[in-house]
C-alpha cells in the first residue's frame, strides 16, 4: 500500500480515524521505516508544542496579540513629558531651591547644607575616600545589572555569583581611617580625669561620663552623658540627655532629648532635640542649627543662627544673622544681634526695648497650611505638578524595568502580606542601615540601603495607583494601556491625599502597601536563583 501523508498520521495520532482505517495505518506503520519515522517526528514536535503552551515563563508578547494601532498624533507622550518638565520645575523650585536659600542665608558657604553635613568631616571622619567608595559601589551595581540581564543563561550560577561579588566588594572596601576603642557601660561608664583616649571613643552604657580627654571623636549612645574633658574632635551623641562642660575642638552633633552647652565649641552645633540651652557662659565659634521644641540662646554665638523650634529665647550675642521659624520669638534685654534677624512665627515677637540689633526684625506671621492650602490655586498646581511627577517616575519604571513592575503591581493584589511586609521593611530596614553604618565596614552598605528605601517609599504609591487604575478599568495589554491606568490610579490617589485629616493616613497605608508588594515582587524575581542555587549546593 502508499505511504500515509502527514495529515492522515495526524489523525491517526489524535484518535480522529475509525477502527478500519487506525489498523490499516498500525499495520503499514510497523512495515514500513518511512512512515514509522514520520510518526515519530510528528509526536515529538507535538510533545515539545505542548511543554511550550504549559510553560509559565513563556507566555505571548502583547506586541503580537495587540492590535495594530493607528498612526496619530502622539498626544499622550507630549501630555507625559510636559507633565515630568513640570514636576522636574516643582521639585527643584518647591523644595531644592528654598532649601539652597535659606541655607545660604543662614551662614552654611561651603556650598549647602547636605554639603556640610555629609562631606565636610561634621559628621564622621574618612569622607574623603567617598569618591572611591562610590566608584566601587558602582561597579559593583553594573555587575549585578550584567548578571540580571544575563539571568536566562546562568540560573544555576548566578546567585552565587552575587554572593561572590558581593564577598569581593566588601573586601575591597577601603579600611577605617583610624582605629577607635569600644566602651561598653556595666552598665555605666567613666572616663576618669588625667587619662587619655588617643582615638575615637565610641561608647554605649546606660550613663556616660567624661572627665579625661579624648584627642579623637566621640562617639556616644546613651541616657544620660555629661562631658567635662577636651575632646579634641567631634562630639556625635545619641542620648535622652547631653550636658558639654568642656571645650570641644570639633563639632557637636546630637539628636538627644535634652542638650546644655556651658563650654567653648569651636566650630558648629548640629541638634535635634525637645530642648536646646545655651549657656550664659558658653560660646560657639560657628553656626548653631536647631530643630527643636525650645530654644534658649544666652551665651556667645560667632557664627549664624538657623532654628526650627517652637519657642526661641534669645539674651546673647550674635556674631552674624539669625533665621528663625517657629512660634514664638523673645528677644531679651541682654540680647546682641550683629546682623540681620528674619522670622517666621505663629505669634507677634516679644522683644525688649534694651535689645542691640544691627538691623530692624524682619518677621511675618505664617498660618498653619490646613488654615490657607485649600483657599490657594497654588495648592492645586503644586498637586497636579506632583502627580505629573510620579507619573514620570512609573513611566520610567515602566520603560526600565517593566517586568518587575508588573510583578509589583499583580502583588499589591494580596493586601495583607503586602501591608504586613510594608509595616516591617518601613521600620526593620533604617534602623538596620543605622546599625550597619556604625560598624564603618558596612558604611556603604547602609547608605545605598537608606537610598533603596527613600526610592521605595516613592515608589509605593506608583505601584497601588497602578494596581488601583487596574481595578477600576480592568486588565489590559500592551504599554499604552498600562499608562492610562496609572494616569487614573495617580490621579485617584492624590485626591485622597488631599482629604482633611484622612489623607495623611491615606498616604500612609499606601507607603506600606507598595512598600510590601515590592518585597514580594523583590521575593518572586529571587526565588528561581535561590532554588538553583540549593539544587546546585
Amino acid at each position: 500500500m502508499s505511504h500515509f501523508d502527514e495529515m492522515t498520521c495526524l489523525l491517526y495520532m489524535e484518535g480522529q480515524l475509525d477502527a478500519d482505517h487506525a489498523e490499516e495505518v498500525r499495520s503499514h506503520a510497523a512495515t514500513c521505516t518511512e512512515c514509522r519515522g514520520l510518526l515519530r517526528a510528528l509526536q515529538t514536535e507535538s510533545v515539545w508544542l505542548r511543554e511550550s503552551l504549559e510553560a509559565d515563563d513563556e507566555s505571548v508578547p502583547a506586541r503580537l496579540v495587540q492590535a495594530p494601532e493607528h498612526g496619530g498624533a502622539p498626544w499622550g507622550w507630549i501630555s507625559a513629558l510636559g507633565l515630568s518638565a513640570g514636576g522636574a520645575y516643582t521639585v527643584w523650585s518647591g523644595f531644592i531651591e528654598p532649601w539652597q536659600a535659606q541655607a545660604a542665608q543662614a551662614g552654611f558657604t561651603q556650598g549647602n547644607l547636605l554639603t556640610m553635613l555629609f562631606f565636610s568631616g561634621a559628621f564622621w571622619k574618612g569622607w574623603d575616600a567617598m569618591r572611591s567608595l562610590i566608584e566601587l559601589l558602582a561597579m559593583g551595581t553594573l555587575g549585578l545589572v550584567v548578571m540580571w540581564l544575563l539571568r536566562r543563561h546562568l540560573r544555576r550560577t548566578t546567585a552565587l555569583a552575587v554572593v561572590m561579588g558581593a564577598l569581593a566588594l566588601a573586601v575591597a572596601l577601603p579600611p577605617s581611617a583610624g582605629a577607635a576603642e569600644l566602651k561598653h557601660g556595666d552598665p555605666n561608664y567613666s572616663l576618669p580625669a588625667g587619662e587619655v583616649i588617643h582615638t575615637d571613643l565610641i561608647v554605649s552604657a546606660a550613663s556616660t561620663r567624661i572627665d579625661g580627654d579624648v584627642e579623637g571623636d566621640l562617639i556616644i549612645f546613651s541616657h544620660s552623658v555629661t562631658v567635662n574633658g577636651h575632646i579634641k574632635g567631634d562630639i556625635i551623641a545619641f542620648s535622652q540627655e547631653l550636658r558639654v562642660n568642656g571645650p570641644v575642638d570639633g563639632n557637636v552633633r546630637a539628636m538627644v532629648q535634652n542638650l546644655q552647652l556651658y563650654g567653648t565649641i569651636a566650630r558648629n552645633v548640629l541638634a535635634w532635640a525637645g530642648d536646646v540651652n545655651l549657656d550664659q557662659d558658653a560660646k560657639v565659634n560657628g553656626t548653631l542649627t536647631t530643630g527643636s521644641g525650645h530654644l534658649e540662646v544666652n551665651g556667645k554665638l560667632v557664627g549664624d543662627l538657623l532654628a526650627f523650634s517652637g519657642d526661641v529665647d534669645i539674651n546673647g550675642q550674635l556674631g552674624r544673622n539669625a533665621r528663625i521659624r517657629g512660634g514664638n520669638l523673645t528677644i531679651g534685654s541682654r540680647a546682641e544681634i550683629a546682623g540681620q534677624t528674619t522670622a517666621q512665627l505663629r505669634q507677634p515677637p516679644d522683644v525688649s526695648t534694651g535689645a542691640k540689633l544691627g538691623s530692624p526684625l524682619d518677621w511675618t506671621i505664617t498660618k498653619s497650611g490646613s488654615e490657607t492650602r485649600y483657599s490657594s490655586g497654588r495648592y492645586y498646581v503644586h498637586q497636579i505638578l506632583k502627580w505629573g511627577a510620579s507619573f514620570l517616575f512609573g513611566l520610567v519604571l515602566l520603560f526600565l524595568v517593566p517586568g518587575f513592575y508588573f510583578d509589583a503591581v499583580k502583588a499589591c493584589a494580596k493586601t495583607a502580606p503586602a501591608i504586613g511586609f510594608g509595616v516591617l521593611f518601613l521600620f526593620a530596614i533604617p534602623i538596620a542601615a543605622v546599625i550597619v553604618c556604625i560598624t564603618v565596614v558596612g558604611l556603604g552598605v547602609g547608605i545605598s540601603a537608606m537610598m533603596f528605601w527613600v526610592i521605595t517609599i516613592y515608589a509605593a504609591q506608583v505601584l497601588v495607583g497602578g494596581w488601583l487604575g487596574e481595578k477600576i478599568l480592568g486588565e489590559g495589554a500592551g504599554v499604552g494601556a498600562a499608562l492610562g491606568r496609572l494616569a487614573l490610579g495617580l490621579a485617584i490617589l492624590r485626591a485622597l491625599g488631599m482629604l482633611p485629616y484622612l489623607g495623611g493616613w491615606i498616604s500612609f497605608v499606601v507607603v506600606i502597601w507598595g512598600m510590601g508588594a515590592v518585597a514580594l515582587a523583590i521575593y518572586k524575581n529571587m526565588r528561581p536563583q535561590l532554588a538553583a542555587a540549593a539544587a546546585v549546593v
